[in-house]
């Protein structure tokens, strides 16, 4: 962001109850410079974690997965928020590579 930028964020509620942002560098522009989604599928998450994703369904099933898992029927989901929290926002934007 250059120095006469103002950034601005929005912020949205995951499943979870923990904040996911969205922050645009610049107010003038409509999209945002990144945006995180709520929350990702257990094998996206065990890579950020350095989980071999099989390992990471047996954690889930036992209960024993570093962060707390959603449960969405047979599958499972991670909060991103819990993700940031575990291993850091630059490492989940750049996993995720969503960009606005």
């Amino acid at each position: 962001m250059a120095n006469e930028e103002h950034p601005t964020i929005r912020a949205a509620m995951d499943p979870m109850d923990d904040l996911v942002l969205a922050v645009r560098g610049d107010t003038n522009g409509q999209d945002p410079d990144y945006e995180l989604p709520p929350s990702v599928s257990l094998d996206q998450a065990s890579e950020l974690l350095d989980l071999d994703p099989a390992e990471g369904l047996r954690r889930a099933e036992a209960g024993t997965y570093p962060v707390a898992v959603i449960a969405v029927g047979s599958r499972y989901r991670v909060g991103t928020a819990r993700l940031v929290g575990a291993v850091g926002l630059d490492k989940v934007r750049q996993a995720l590579r969503v960009e606005g």
